[in-house]
């Protein structure tokens, strides 16, 4: 967490003791945007301060969103992209906030969900995605780096895919969650119609903070959207408008103001840092989370090549989820996906030798089988 973050949120309580509803007009500039906002507006003010730089994207293109669920259920509720069209086309790695509402979808509009098959250790066979889009393909989804794998698409493969997508008239959507503040965006020279992430992770923007880009000139018109998405919201009219400024489409009901109040915060620092100098130093973090691992003989899953490595290092380890459970008894913090995978991503706010209290303790726990008792007596 930011240490900035105390009192900003205290600075939220303020805004909402003192001013009340007219918070939603205008509140103090807490920032740093140089002129005046207000709740009503912080989706948009705070996305083209922080997140269209990030995304190397224009003014007016970037919007704040609850989560990343809700902005794939909002671009599948889109009528255009369908007209004469009826596939989806993600991987077979694709978080389920894109798979799982393909399905439902499936079952609202003549929708067909196109699986592709990831490729070795579960990376994306590019050439696969290619070749899955056709003239019926409405959206291609892929994730810029793997939920499961750590592993980065360079810009070349995302350029190859949106071409591909192009050619058969349908659109192309990146999920960059896991790229977010630790890998170099260029919406536009990747071909990106819409951009999709999080301020989650790396960018320590807690839950509730995810962004979108919407390609200037994409005429969007979700149907699934709420009162803040219409163009005449106190009107209160019988039948609902759609806003002339296309990002604002995608706004839900009444925003969680509370969570936008930090949700730049960690972002902020890591712009003003340089997203290349970040990547410098995740890279070499994580060559040597790569070769603790060689010397521990623990089976990396991530890719090896820096080009195709993202912040997040995922190794192969039995009992992966007990693993995880002893390694909180030593303060740290890593995760386990599948019972068989445990992630970590060593970066900027972590020092090397964090890196080496994760390795030494793994090494500790699998020679002893620690683990695999404090596990019994969890349960």
């Amino acid at each position: 967490m930011p240490r900035s973050v105390p009192d900003l949120m205290a600075g939220f309580c303020d805004d909402w003791a003192e001013r009340g509803v007219d918070a939603w007009n205008q509140v103090p500039d807490r920032w740093g945007l140089g002129h005046p906002t207000g709740w009503w507006s912080l989706p948009e003010d705070l996305a083209d301060a922080y997140v269209a730089p990030l995304l190397g994207a224009p003014g007016g293109t970037c919007i704040l969103q609850p989560n990343v669920h809700w902005t794939a259920q909002a671009l599948l509720s889109c009528d255009a992209p369908f007209s004469g069209r009826d596939e989806v086309v993600f991987t077979e790695a694709a978080f389920p906030s894109v798979g799982h509402s393909s399905h439902r979808w499936a079952g609202l509009r003549d929708l067909r969900p196109v699986v592709v098959p990831a490729g070795a250790d579960g990376v994306v066979d590019v050439e696969r995605v290619i070749a899955a889009s056709t003239d019926r393909t409405a959206w291609v989804f892929v994730a810029h780096v793997g939920f499961a794998t750590g592993e980065v698409l360079p810009n070349g493969a995302l350029r190859q895919i949106a071409d591909a997508a192009h050619a058969h008239g349908a659109l192309f959507c990146i999920d960059g969650y896991h790229a977010t503040a630790n890998v170099p965006i260029d919406v536009e020279a990747i071909g990106a119609d819409v951009y999709m992430g999080g301020l989650l992770k790396e960018a320590s923007g807690s839950s509730g903070n995810t962004y979108l880009y919407v390609r200037p000139d994409l005429d969007l018109r979700p149907r699934l959207a709420g009162w803040f998405a219409d163009a005449d919201p106190f009107g209160f009219n019988a039948e609902p408008q759609d806003h002339p400024d296309v990002r604002r489409r995608f706004l839900a009901g009444t925003t969680s103001v509370a969570s936008m109040y930090h949700a730049v915060e960690g972002l902020r620092i890591l712009l003003g840092a340089g997203i290349e100098a970040v990547r410098d130093d995740t890279l070499a973090k994580g060559a040597h989370a790569l070769n603790r691992a060689d010397d521990l003989g623990i089976s990396v899953r991530s890719p090896r090549d820096a080009e195709q490595r993202g912040a997040m290092i995922v190794l192969n380890v039995p009992e992966a989820d007990a693993v995880v459970r002893w390694l909180k008894t030593q303060s740290i913090y890593a995760d386990a996906r599948r019972g068989m995978l445990l992630r970590f991503a060593p970066f900027v706010w972590n020092p090397t030798r964090d890196v080496d209290h994760l390795f030494d303790a793994l090494a500790a726990t699998l020679a002893s089988g620690e683990h695999r008792q404090l596990a019994a007596v969890s349960v």
